[in-house]
């Protein structure tokens, strides 16, 4: 045992914040990620409203679109690059009845779980009419969101999809069979659409995922996608080199045959690989090199 020559003296606890570093407080939690600012969306907080910053989990956003409209004003496009970091909008479970334009460099999470039941305790995007996101995606990652939409419109409509992530979202028609597109865009760059379930009500979408333009170096890889028309269609793309479309799950889920799996008849440079369909025309293929080890059904008969 050695001896203690002088006493021990135990110190009272100090936060950041004490320094005049904003949202460091840790009672609070820390609410400044590194070089980034975290947004807080809880409508059935006492003190929400989206006069408030948002920063404050105490005092939070009333809605999703008000954090990104904050998260947005603090890119400024003339620097390089335009971020000082990537912010993160946090969002409480419950349905959101708002037509969501994209947040640029963040990321979204949605508390609860999104599993596409309609049961879910989740964060559902979910409005009355229309798309629940649409306009242009730049750096923009969304974790654990239900879309929904009830009328005839994609559910998230991008001109351009840019380096954007969809991870463990749910995809869903709100009213059998009107949703044109799960996920429908003009351009896409870079972007990744990962363990997604797409699913309708009563009914499948139309079509799962679209592009009509590019879809360059994207990557498809462990959606369950249920639709009629086509559960992936590039057959208007353009660009489609380094595109993976990997490990995915495609049917017609019961009600219906799917009536193409994989469409990528014109360019032919999407990458399937290790594929589960069942549908009229499985993978339609303007290059069979690009096929690897799926395992299809044609027609929904027969052997695998």
């Amino acid at each position: 045992m050695y001896d203690q020559p002088f006493p021990q003296f135990k110190l009272p606890p100090w936060f950041g914040g004490q320094m005049g570093v904003p949202g460091s407080d840790t009672p609070l939690g820390f609410r400044m990620a590194p070089q980034g600012l975290v947004y807080y969306v809880d409508p059935s907080h006492g003190d929400a409203s989206d006069n408030n910053d948002g920063t404050d989990p105490n005092a939070p956003k009333s809605t999703i679109q008000s954090a990104i409209t904050a998260n947005n004003a603090t890119i400024t496009w003339a620097n390089t690059p335009p971020y000082e970091g990537f912010n993160t909008i946090i969002v409480s479970p419950g349905q959101y009845a708002e037509n969501l334009t994209p947040p640029y460099y963040c990321k979204v999470i949605g508390l609860g779980l999104a599993t596409g039941n309609t049961t879910d305790i989740c964060v559902d995007v979910h409005p009355a009419s229309g798309s629940a996101l649409a306009g242009t995606g730049l750096a923009a990652h969304f974790f654990n969101i239900r879309f929904t939409t009830d009328t005839a419109a994609p559910v998230i409509d991008f001109g351009v999809m840019n380096s954007c992530v969809f991870e463990q979202c749910a995809i869903t028609d709100g009213n059998p069979g009107l949703a044109t597109v799960g996920i429908d865009t003009t351009d896409a760059n870079s972007s990744v659409i990962a363990n997604c379930v797409f699913k309708g009500n009563t009914n499948p979408l139309t079509i799962g995922i679209r592009s009509t333009g590019d879809f360059y170096s994207c990557r498809v890889i462990g959606n369950e996608i249920c639709a009629v028309t086509t559960g992936i269609d590039l057959s208007g793309a353009a660009l489609c080199g380094n595109a993976v479309a990997a490990r995915n799950i495609i049917w017609g889920g019961g009600a219906v045959l799917l009536a193409t799996g994989i469409d990528d008849s014109v360019v032919g440079d999407l990458l399937c690989a290790g594929n589960w369909i069942t549908a009229t025309d499985a993978i339609n293929h303007a290059d069979a090199a690009m096929t690897i080890d799926n395992h299809v059904q044609n027609a929904g008969v027969g052997a695998i």
